[in-house]
Parts: C-alpha cells; sequence; structure tokens
C-alpha cells in the first residue's frame, strides 16, 4: 500500500524531471542555431578577412598541399595550418564556414566544463562566451586564437574530471597552435607537481618532439625546431607599452560582461576555487609582461584574449550567479541581460572592424589596380603583402616567381622586378626603406597615400 500511496507523486517527480531537461536542451539547441545563424549573417556581411594576419594564415593553407613545409612552419603553426588546408584550397567562404563550426565546438565543450562545474545557469554559458566581441568576430576568420581555446578547454575538461594523462598529452599540443602554448607547457607542469603527477610531466614536451620529428623527416636537421625559432633575441618589434595597457583594454576585451566577469574573478578566488581565476591570471601577467618589454613579437591586440575566453565566459556566469544568490534577482534577468549584451557585441564587432576596405588594404587594393592593368604578369614580383596575393590569386609562396621581401633578392633582380613597398609590412617587419629600394636602382612609379599619415605604398621597377 505505502507503494503504491507514493507512486503517483514519484511519477509526477520523473515526468517533471523530464520536462525540465526537455526545456534545457530545447533552450541550449535554440541558442545554438540562433548565434550560428548570426554567425552566418556576419559571414556573408564581411567580405574581407579581419587583420593581415588572417590572410596569411588562409594562404599558408590554401597552399600547403603545394609546399609541404608550410605545415611545419614556427609562425603559421602546424594544427592551424593543418586542420584549414582541407577547406582553404576551395576559398574563403568554405574557410569561414569551418571555422565556424570550431567556434561552436569550442562553446559545446566550454558548456560541458560549466555543467561539470555545476553551474546552474550552464547553457548561458553559450552566449557568454560566443557574444565577446572579439570572440564574435574571430569565428568568421581564420586566426588562431579559437583553435587554442578549443584545445585549451578540451584540456581543461580532461583535467575537471582528473584524467590528467590525457589532458596534458592534449596541452602538450598547444605550442603547435599559438605562441602562448610554451608558456602554457610551465603551467600544467605546475599543476601536475601540485597535485603530485610526477610521472607524465614529460608528456608536456610530447607536442614539441612530435613538430621537431617531422621537421627533422623534412630536413635532416636533428634539432630542427631550435635552428628555425623565429623569435630568439627580439624586442619591441611592433614596439611596447604601458603596463596597464591589457587593463584599460578589459572593457573592449570582455564587452558589457566586465561587471559579471569582475564579480565572478573576486568570487572564485575568494571560495579558493582558483583553476580559472589563475588561468586568466596567469595569461593576463604573461601579455602584459611581453607588450611591456616589446618580447616576441607581441602586438598588444586585445583580440589575443579570445585564446582563454572560454576562462573569461565561465567566471562570467559565476560572477551572476553569485550575484543571483546574494540579491535573489528576477528570473528574467539573465535572459534580459543575455540579449542586451548580444546585440551590444552584434553592433561593436562593427566598429572593431568596418565592413569597407581598411586604409591598408584600401591602398594594396588600389595598388593591384594599377598593377594588374600597368605591369605585365610575367614581371617578377617582390610584394610583403599577403592581401595583395589574395585579391592577386597567386602563389604567394612560390618564391621563383614571387622572391621573399628582402635586401639580396631586390639587388638580385632581374630587369623588370617589381616591388610593391608598403610603409607597415615592408618598412616595419622585412627593415626595408624606400630609400634602400632607390639605392638599388629601382625607379618609382606610382604611389599610394592614404589620409592616414603612418600608411602609404609605392611602386617600384627596375629598368
Amino acid at each position: 500500500m505505502l507503494n503504491v500511496k507514493h507512486r503517483p507523486h514519484s511519477d509526477k517527480e520523473f515526468f517533471s524531471t523530464l520536462l525540465r531537461q526537455a526545456k534545457k536542451r530545447i533552450a541550449l539547441l535554440s541558442l545554438i542555431l540562433t548565434c550560428l545563424a548570426i554567425l552566418v549573417v556576419i559571414t556573408l556581411y564581411y567580405k574581407e578577412l579581419y587583420q593581415e594576419d588572417s590572410y596569411t594564415h588562409y594562404l599558408m593553407a590554401k597552399y600547403a598541399w603545394k609546399h609541404s613545409w608550410l605545415f611545419l612552419d614556427i609562425w603559421g603553426r602546424p594544427i592551424p595550418t593543418t586542420v584549414l588546408s582541407f577547406v582553404a584550397p576551395f576559398g574563403l567562404l568554405p574557410t569561414k564556414v569551418l571555422t565556424i563550426f570550431i567556434s561552436l565546438l569550442c562553446v559545446l565543450i566550454t558548456y560541458q566544463i560549466a555543467r561539470a562545474e555545476r553551474l546552474r545557469y550552464s547553457e548561458y554559458i553559450i552566449p557568454f562566451l560566443i557574444f565577446q566581441p572579439y570572440y564574435l568576430l574571430l569565428s568568421v576568420n581564420p586566426l588562431t586564437e579559437i583553435i587554442f581555446a578549443t584545445i585549451l578547454t578540451i584540456s581543461l575538461l580532461f583535467l575537471i574530471h582528473k584524467n590528467y594523462l590525457i589532458s596534458t598529452i592534449i596541452c602538450s599540443l598547444l605550442p603547435m597552435v599559438r605562441p602562448e602554448g610554451f608558456f602554457f607547457l610551465i603551467f600544467w607542469m605546475t599543476i601536475l607537481i601540485y597535485i603530485k603527477k610526477w610521472k607524465i610531466i614529460l608528456l608536456l614536451g610530447l607536442g614539441i618532439f612530435l613538430w621537431n620529428f617531422l621537421g627533422f623527416l623534412q630536413s635532416g636537421d636533428i634539432v630542427w625546431f631550435y635552428n628555425n625559432f623565429p623569435w630568439f633575441g627580439q624586442r619591441g618589434f611592433y614596439g611596447s607599452g604601458s603596463i596597464f595597457h591589457f587593463i584599460f583594454l578589459l572593457p573592449e576585451i570582455t564587452g558589457i560582461l566586465l561587471p559579471l566577469f569582475l564579480v565572478g574573478l573576486a568570487y572564485l578566488l575568494t571560495q579558493k576555487k582558483l583553476l580559472f581565476p589563475v588561468i586568466f591570471l596567469f595569461f593576463f601577467i604573461l601579455h602584459t609582461i611581453l607588450w611591456k618589454f616589446g618580447f616576441y613579437k607581441s602586438g598588444g591586440y586585445a583580440r589575443y584574449f579570445v585564446a582563454i575566453a572560454p576562462i573569461i565566459a565561465i567566471i562570467s556566469l559565476w560572477g551572476f550567479e553569485f550575484l543571483d544568490y546574494i540579491f535573489k534577482l528576477p528570473k528574467i534577468t539573465l535572459a534580459v541581460f543575455t540579449i542586451f549584451f548580444s546585440l551590444f557585441s552584434f553592433f561593436k564587432i562593427f566598429e572593431i572592424q568596418n565592413p569597407a576596405l581598411d586604409t591598408d588594404h584600401l591602398l594594396i587594393a588600389n595598388a593591384y589596380q594599377y598593377y594588374r592593368e600597368n605591369i605585365p604578369s610575367d614581371s617578377p614580383l617582390i610584394c610583403a603583402s599577403n592581401y595583395f596575393f589574395h585579391i592577386a590569386n597567386v602563389d604567394r609562396f612560390d618564391y621563383s616567381r614571387y622572391p621573399f621581401p628582402c635586401l639580396e633578392n631586390i639587388d638580385n633582380g632581374n630587369k623588370n622586378t617589381v616591388v610593391i613597398w608598403d610603409s607597415k609590412f615592408f618598412a616595419k617587419e622585412c627593415g626595408i626603406s624606400r630609400e634602400m629600394i632607390i639605392n638599388l636602382s629601382y625607379k618609382k612609379v606610382a604611389s599610394f597615400i592614404s589620409q592616414n599619415p603612418f600608411y602609404n605604398v609605392v611602386i617600384f621597377i627596375k629598368p
């Protein structure tokens, strides 16, 4: 009788639980589909990529199957180049679509972390991540930050579930995605020492070992990685700046999540839930030091923090849940805030990147127009702008036709060799001024100057 008496109540609880789970799954699916639709709109609206680095990664992936050394290139990184190489030869749109799916994969993994952390509103981690302004913008650009964030979150998920072996192996791949990966190896080693997992520490070197081994197979150089590492002794390449640089950039990095993020950061630190705050502070201090002293070719960009955008999202959601616990906020509060945050970030990205061509690319496009109409296509070409090679649709890495921009190649140029000089990449990255080119007996045939006094383009030809 007791069982019969309680059965309806038990059935009611059972179906109530099923209903709650169904509602949560519908909400989750709705959020993902909404984000996907918005990303598709952004993809179709933006005809250009964000910053020159996007074109460099795109071209490396596009031509990697023709020039196998590109798969191992230390600047391009093996994992992004390999992943993108399966679609990049088919054009820019398929490449953007792939980056969208990678960004959504990162979102889903971050959601699993939020569930593992027992966050009550775990499904809201989706908009908290994808609508961070730079994450939203980079979701349709073939840069390395989101791939780094994806691998980092996978490693973190295994770490939280105490599968330290798999977590360590995955973490070892981070240097093959972005430069910060080298520093994360040190960070992970500290974690392994703290939890006394001494035996697997050496596995943190697995990614670099594999990278060097593949380089050895390609070149025969047993210390290939060391001999090809591009940043030894380089300082101030893109300048340096204030120690407060990234503090001032925080509102741009997080968007209007900033108050929730700061509350969450303070809450987790006071509760000694240190994993996520320490990862953020480690990354923040690292980039502050790199930018302050001009190390490691740091450009001081806000977009670098997309690499830890999942951490920012998790901390921010902790912040909301703490405020909800203290102030008993109305249930509609989080939904309203999320809508406002999403709209803010959607319009913010158009402030970060104007849909029209920026000054740099507009001048390069004008230079290409002149080049196409006035210069024979069989003339050797030396150019430092990857955007130029993208719109020209030629193999930038065919150095027999398009020599690498350096003084030696310019000096050894044949008759009618064309040099397209610009004041940003040719002057700054290659260290070659207009006067140097003129001193090598080249003749200026066209110049393009913008209202921006820091950027201009000049076309030279060797008589």
